[in-house]
This record gives C-alpha cells, structure tokens and sequence, in this order.
C-alpha cells in the first residue's frame, strides 16, 4: 500500500524545515523527475514542448527546460507571465539556454503540462481550454508535471482537462489523481521524489492506494480438512435469481466450503444449479451471509430483519440500499456493538445506491466531487461498517480510512460484475476474514480477475461467468 495525500503543502514544508532543504532544491529534483521519466520514454533529439504557468508548477516546466537543453530540442509555450518568485527566478535561467520560444503549437514528440499542478482551483480561462484541446491533440507523448492542468475533485465528463499518459506526482500521491473522473486523464501514474526516500519525505496517511502485490488469496495449507473448515455462505434470493445466482457461484470459487441458496418459493429449488445448495431458511451452520443481489426492495425488510436477528458477518448489496429500513438495521448494529463484540457488515453500493444510502442515512445527497468527505462522513456515523464503493477506482472505508482500488479496468462495466463481487467479499466473510479484509481482498481479486481475462478477449466481452473463470487462476504468480 501507498500514501494518498489530498495535500502534500505539509509534506514539502516539512521536508525544508526537518531536513534544511530549500524550495529551490525541491523544485530542481522535481525536473529530475521529469527528466528521468523523458529519456526512458523517448530519444535525445526529441522535440519537446513545455507548457508553463504562472505559478511554482511553471517553474518546474522552466527548470526542466534548462535541464534538457542541449540533449533534446526545447520549445517552451507561456501559457502564463511567471508570477510566484521561484517561476520568476527559473524563467530568467531558462532564457539564457538555447530554448525557442514559441507563440503557437505545432506537432512535436513529447508535450510537458506544467500549467497549473496541484495550484489549480476553479475554472480554466477560455484560452487555457483552448490551449489544453490542441496540446491534447499535438504530440505522441503527453506527460503531466504533478496533476494533469483542469483536473479537480469538482471536475465532471465535459471538462477540459490535460490527458497524458504518463503523470509525474511530486514528492506523492495525490488524491484527485484517483477519482474517476481522473482515470482517463492521468495515464500511467508515478511519484518523483523531491530528494528524500518516501520514507523521509511522506507521514502516515488515513488514505491508502492498494497495489497488487497487496492481494493475498485464501490459499489452503492444511491437508487433513473438511468442507466444513471453510464455512457456510447463505445467499438471499429474490426477484431476480440469475443475480443471486451469479454472487453465489463466485463465493463457491473462492474458498468457501458450503454456499446455500435462500427461497421460500416452493419451486425455487428446481433454479439451482447442482453445485449450490437451496434452503427455504436459514442454514444453522451458516456463517455468513449475502443479501440484496436482485432481491427486490419489498424483500429488503424481511431479510434485514433475519439479518439483525442472526448477528452473522454479511455483505449488502443493490435493492438493501433502497429500503428505509437499511436505517434502522444499521443503527441497530451500532447499538449492538461491544468491545468484545461487532458484528461484520460490508456494504457494496455502487453511486446511485450510495447516494439512496445517504439520503436515507439522513447524511444529504451525494456529490461525487465531494465523496471522499461524504465517505468518511457516512464511516464516522458508522464506524463499525466497511463501505464499498463501487467506480472506476474503488473506494473502500471503515471509521476514518479510506483505501483506495484503482486496478480494476472498463471491462467491469457490465450486469453482473457487482454480484461476483459480492460473492467474493461474502466467501472470505464466512471463511472468517474481518469485515475490512474481505473487502480489500475481494475488491482486488475482482480487479486483478479482470485483468486477467482481457489479455484474451475483448475488453468489451467480459460476462461473470468469464470473471468467475479467471479468478480461479489468480493463483499464479506471474499474474499478480
């Protein structure tokens, strides 16, 4: 796991005073940075445009271009008259290198945004839009200094924003790097350091970014066992069985030893596939449960009450976040807590669930730019729930943390990916996996699965069945 920062201000401050660098320094190790990321990427010689602002983002942008001339052929663009002193005072020792300065763009091989970075904060003037549309257009290589310029925690699909393909976060990562909207426009992400380790540089942070190398599969050791080691999944089923159906062939790959189908209809049992079980209640032994996967809302309360009454691990899904009810459950949770004592619940809400959750929670309406606050807004009221919450990225929290999937990939978008998801989250629940766990380890299963599976097929034809499949060769080494 990696720090996420909303603001690493603190950090470059922290890092002049603790350890008796200058701003200065930080910026001439940031177009290091830059500069190292550029000859891995392309040939010297290269023409390159760099694009500066007014501000200490555009300094850097005037530092590198000191830097690089010489070896590459350097244009610079001024989007903005330098302002802040250190722009000031890099422009000035720019203008003495052989750089052409330019008034207009024109195709070259790499472009360098080093308009605005992390300084950026409302909306971009007409003309900076217009310029941000032909650098988008203009060269092979798009790499952004610190954060792609127009990108904000209040940006929306029309924004204009820089779409690189490589961004260079200074000194860490940044929070607005991984919304989702920010998917699309930052490329391949990277951290320059500033001329301390991490270690040095970065505090901890309530804002983790999960890697893959953080996946870790309930792999079996023992060999003298027995399906009753690896526990009993109960699954809700309701309006929509296929949904029900999907979560509980997903749990059954992943390690769970027994997974029951729940129905009272008489004729259910004859849906179920033959490698579930079917049950019109209940199992005793069960210990876990998944519910809310094509449930139907006028089947949310019952179930919820069964639920409360049980005090078994469960994951919520879908329909649960639809019913007022889903209030009353959860404060009676919160009631119910000890300190020897929480029951595990796991909510996996996707945006519009979330934002019915919130409204029904009494906690407003959803604003996806301010997600992260309503998140942790939702966990303090909750703090013994984990949330899930589905996106481009994945956003998980529980109390005040927030730890943050961005390996999942656009072949997810499609019915069903959601109950595999669940199924996932509820089979490690019942192998006895806390609550944060199994959601973490189900969240990159599900992401790292799906990478898999468009290494051989279309990114648009993944189905859960294919999702299914593929976790089940998660086991590979070379795959993680």
């Amino acid at each position: 796991m990696k720090n996420v920062y909303k603001n690493t201000n603190f950090l470059d401050k922290r890092a002049c005073e603790k350890f008796k660098l200058t701003s200065e320094l930080l910026m001439e190790n940031a177009a290091f940075a830059l500069e190292s990321l550029i000859a891995k990427v392309t040939h010297k010689g290269s023409v390159i445009t760099i694009l500066c602002g007014g501000g200490d983002n555009g300094g850097d942008g005037y530092v590198l271009a000191r830097r690089l001339s010489g070896d590459y052929h350097i244009r610079i663009y001024q989007v903005k008259e330098p302002k802040s002193p250190l722009c000031q005072e890099s422009y000035e020792r720019a203008s003495e290198c052989e750089i052409k300065w330019i008034k207009k763009l024109l195709p070259c091989d790499v472009i360098v945004d080093c308009i605005f970075g992390s300084g950026f904060r409302g909306e971009l003037e007409p003309y900076v839009k217009d310029i941000i549309k032909q650098a988008n257009k203009i060269a092979r290589i798009r790499i952004v200094c610190d954060i792609p310029s127009g990108l904000s925690m209040e940006s929306h699909p029309d924004s204009v924003i820089f779409k690189a393909h490589y961004t260079m976060c200074m000194g860490a990562l940044k929070l607005v790097c991984l919304s989702d909207i920010a998917k699309d426009y930052v490329g391949e992400l990277f951290v320059g350091d500033l001329g301390l380790s991490a270690k040095n540089y970065e505090i901890s942070s309530n804002i983790k970014l999960l890697e893959s190398c953080d996946i870790s599969l309930p792999l079996r050791s023992s060999h003298n066992v027995h399906k009753g080691n690896f526990g009993h999944l109960a699954v809700f089923s309701g309006e929509k069985i296929g949904a029900s159906i999907i979560a509980a062939q997903s749990a059954l790959h992943f390690g769970v030893g027994l997974v029951s189908l729940i129905n009272d209809e008489e004729n259910f049992k004859y849906s179920v596939p033959f490698e579930l079980m079917s049950a019109s209640t209940l199992p005793h032994n069960t210990s876990a449960i998944a519910a809310g996967m094509g449930l139907g809302k006028d089947n949310a309360k019952k179930v919820l009450n069964q639920i409360e009454q049980q005090q078994i691990p469960c994951v919520l899904d879908a329909d649960i976040f639809h019913t007022p009810c889903i209030k009353d459950f959860l404060d009676s949770t919160l009631n119910a807590q000890t300190l020897e004592d929480t029951m595990q619940i796991v909510l996996t809400p996707h945006p519009k669930e979330f934002a019915s959750l919130l409204e029904i929670c009494e906690l407003g309406h959803l604003a996806l730019q301010n997600r992260f606050e309503q998140m942790l807004a939702f966990s303090q009221k909750y703090p013994h729930i984990v949330l899930v919450l589905k996106g481009a990225n994945v956003w998980i929290s529980k109390s005040q943390e927030i730890f943050i999937n961005p390996l999942g990939s656009m072949a997810l978008a499609k019915g069903g990916s959601g109950d595999v998801l669940a199924g996932l989250i509820g089979a490690l629940l019942a192998q006895g996996y806390d609550a944060l766990s199994a959601a973490i380890q189900g969240s990159l299963t599900h992401a790292l699965a799906s990478r898999l599976a468009i290494e051989s097929i279309a990114n648009y034809a993944l189905t859960p069945q294919l999702l299914i499949e593929n976790i089940t060769k998660l086991h590979k080494k070379e795959y993680l």
